[in-house]
C-alpha cells in the first residue's frame, strides 16, 4: 500500500469527523505500510465513545477476573456482516485469549437453514428443514433468538452437532425452542451415526421477481461465482421464472431409526426460556432426536459452555437484517433474556442505508429496538457500531452510511449506549479505494473479505481493551 493512498485514507477519516460537531475526536494518525497491506499503528480516534455506558460490563470483567469464577456474556447482534462470524469471531478469539475461554456461546444450524454461518460447529441431519428469516413479513413462523425460524415435521428427525475446534468442547448446554417445550430428546451415542449419504444433494431455485444473484447465493450459503459456474452463466443477469442449479456440499439425507438402543438420553432442567443440560464431562458431539409426542420440531438455537471462567461471545446475525426486522418478533427478545447478557453489541445499518432511509427514521427504529433489548436485559451495557463503508454500485459510494453513522453518534448520550465508529475507522467514503487495494473489501463492494473482517475485529478489540484499561486506572 503506497503512502499516497494512506493520505487519502486519513482525509476520508477527517471528512467524517468534521461532518458533526458534538464529539471531540482529536489525536493524530500514524500509519505504516508493507507488502502485507494495511498495518495499523495508531488510528485517529480509534476509541469508544460514551464509555460510562460500559461500567456494568467492565465491573463484570473485573469481578470474574479477580474471583476466577463465572461467565462474561457478550451478545453481538447484526446483519450479514455478523452472520458469517468473521468479525465477531475475531473478537471472540481476542477477548477469550485475554479474559478466558468460557465456551463457544450461541450456535445455530445455519446449514440446515440453507444459509451460511460460522465454521466452528458442524451440523448434519437426516431430515428436510424449512426456514424463515426475520427479514420477511411476520407470519406464523417461530422466529426466535437466531433470527431464523427452523422447523421440520419429520418424526424421525435427528441432528448431529459437533465442534470442529477442540478448544470449544462443551460440558453444559442451553437449548432454545419456541414454547420452551422438550421438542427434542438430547443424547450421546457410542456408535457412529450416519445421517447423510455420500450422494450430493441436488438443489434448484426458481428465480422470483426482485431477486439478485447475490441474494440467492447468500440464501444457500454459496457464492455468485459458484452459481454462475454451475449454470454456465457469463453475467449476473437473471430472469424471473427461470430455474438455477445451486451448488451445494449437502448430501442426501439418510433414514435413521431412533431409539434408546442408539442414543443415551440426557436429562434436562427447564428454565424460564430454555432447557439446561449438565453433561458431566466435556463433549465434542451431541445429538438431538425428535420427541414422538410433538407434531412439529422447532429449534431456535443452543448455547455451548465449558466449566471454565471467562468470555462467552454469542453471535446472532441474519443476512439482510435491519433493526426493525428483529423488533417485530417478540420471541427473539423473550429468548434473548436467556443469554444473560453483560454486554449487547449491535452492528447494523448497512441495509437501512441501501434503503436510503432518512436518518431520523433510522434512529427511531434503533431506539425501538434498544427499548426492547433493555426491557429483557436491563442490566446489560449496550455498545453500537456504525455501518462500514460500502458502495451502492461500482464507483458509486454509499454516502447514506455516513449520515446514519452520524445520527447514531449524536444520539449516544440520550440513547444511553456506547458507540464505536466503524465507518470512520475504516476511512469512510474516501477510504474505499484503500480498502479495495488492500484486499479488505469483497468483490460485491458491500461485504468484506475474511482479511477485512478480521482487521475490523482487531481495531474493535483495541478500542474496547483501551476503554477497559482506562476504566481500571480510574
Amino acid at each position: 500500500m503506497k503512502r499516497s493512498k494512506i493520505a487519502v485514507f486519513v482525509v476520508g477519516v477527517l471528512f467524517h469527523i468534521n461532518s458533526f460537531g458534538q464529539t471531540n475526536y482529536g489525536g493524530s494518525g500514524n500509519y505504516e505500510a508493507d507488502d502485507s497491506g494495511l498495518v495499523n499503528k495508531e488510528i485517529i480516534g480509534n476509541k469508544i465513545y460514551y464509555t460510562e455506558q460500559l461500567k456494568g460490563f467492565f465491573d463484570k470483567i473485573q469481578q470474574v477476573t479477580k474471583s476466577k469464577k463465572g461467565k462474561i456474556n457478550i451478545v453481538h447482534i447484526g446483519d450479514s456482516h455478523i452472520q458469517a462470524d468473521f468479525f465477531s469471531g475475531r473478537m471472540r478469539v481476542l477477548l477469550q485469549d485475554k479474559f478466558g475461554n468460557g465456551g463457544l456461546g450461541f450456535a445455530f444450524p445455519y446449514k440446515l437453514a440453507k444459509t451460511n454461518g460460522n465454521a466452528l460447529v458442524r451440523y448434519s441431519s437426516n431430515a428436510e428443514w424449512s426456514s424463515y428469516r426475520n427479514i420477511f413479513p411476520v407470519k406464523d413462523a417461530n422466529v426466535g433468538l437466531s433470527g431464523i425460524a427452523l422447523s421440520t415435521v419429520d418424526k424421525n428427525a435427528v441432528i448431529e452437532l459437533s465442534v470442529r475446534d477442540a478448544s470449544y468442547g462443551f460440558s453444559r448446554m442451553k437449548v432454545f425452542t419456541p414454547s420452551n417445550t422438550k421438542d427434542f430428546n438430547v443424547g450421546t451415542s457410542s456408535r457412529k451415526v450416519f445421517l447423510e449419504s455420500s450422494a450430493p444433494k441436488k438443489i434448484s431455485h426458481q428465480i422470483k421477481k426482485g431477486e439478485s444473484l447475490t441474494g440467492i447465493a447468500n440464501k444457500y450459503g454459496t457464492t455468485v461465482g459458484e452459481i454462475k459456474k454451475a449454470n454456465n452463466m457469463k453475467s449476473t443477469t437473471i430472469h424471473p421464472g427461470k430455474k438455477l442449479n445451486i451448488p451445494s456440499n449437502q448430501k442426501v439425507s439418510s433414514a435413521v431409526a431412533v431409539g434408546t438402543e442408539m442414543f443415551n438420553e440426557l436429562s434436562g432442567e427447564k428454565n424460564d426460556v430454555f432447557y439446561t443440560f449438565e453433561l458431566g464431562e466435556e463433549l465434542d458431539r451431541i445429538y438431538f432426536y425428535s420427541n414422538k409426542q410433538a407434531e412439529a420440531y422447532d429449534l431456535n438455537g443452543v448455547v455451548l459452555e465449558n466449566d471454565k471462567p471467562g468470555i462467552l461471545y454469542h453471535t446472532i446475525g441474519v443476512n439482510g437484517a435491519r433493526f426493525s426486522d428483529y423488533t417485530k418478533y417478540d420471541l427473539f427478545f423473550r429468548q434473548l433474556k436467556g443469554l444473560e447478557a453483560d454486554l449487547v453489541i449491535v452492528s447494523m445499518g448497512t441495509n437501512e442505508s441501501f434503503d436510503r432511509m432518512n436518518a431520523k427514521d433510522f434512529q427511531a427504529q434503533v431506539n425501538a429496538f434498544l427499548a426492547k433489548v433493555k426491557r429483557v436485559a436491563p442490566n446489560a451495557s449496550v455498545l453500537l457500531t456504525t455501518p462500514p463503508p460500502s458502495y451502492f454500485s461500482k464507483e458509486n459510494p454509499n454516502t447514506v452510511a455516513a449520515e446514519l453513522s452520524n445520527e447514531l453518534i449524536i444520539n449516544g448520550i440520550s440513547g444511553k449506549y456506547a458507540i464505536w465508529d466503524l465507518y470512520y475507522n475504516l476511512g469512510g467514503t474516501l477510504g474505499l479505494s484503500s480498502l479495495r487495494e488492500n484486499g479488505l473489501l469483497s468483490k460485491d463492494l458491500v461485504h468484506y473479505t475474511v482479511k477485512g473482517y478480521e482487521y475490523t475485529g482487531d481495531l474493535f478489540y483495541e478500542a474496547l481493551l483501551e476503554a477497559y484499561n482506562q476504566f481500571v486506572k480510574q
